[in-house]
């Protein structure tokens, strides 16, 4: 195989045939239209592959476990958005936060 490959290499230099010229416009947009569809492939065939992992969106458990992530990244981009602003957050220990911590909870 090695031959074979030195071989055609020799004979393409023999030859002196043109290779497309890469940055026209048409061979760009030829090789865009060949690559998507490729991707495009790719990513049914994953897809398909891959069916049977993906979970049921509908089910309680994952939407538990949806509502959960949720609620701990908003969480933390609200905990971020009062550091970067510089407001402080309220004492805990004072006496009418204590006292409002206190209602809320046994409302549950």
């Amino acid at each position: 195989s090695a031959y074979r490959g030195f071989k055609t290499r020799k004979e393409l230099k023999s030859s002196e045939e043109d290779l497309p010229d890469l940055k026209a416009a048409d061979i760009v947009a030829a090789t865009i239209k060949i690559q998507s569809a490729y991707k495009g492939f790719q990513t049914r065939k994953m897809i398909k592959q891959h069916k049977e992992i993906m979970p049921d969106l509908n089910c309680a458990q994952v939407q538990d476990a949806t509502v959960k992530i949720q609620s701990a990244y908003r969480g933390f981009k609200t905990r971020k958005q009062l550091k970067e602003s510089g407001e402080d957050m309220p004492d805990l220990q004072a006496a009418d936060v204590v006292a409002a911590t206190i209602k809320i909870q046994s409302a549950y």
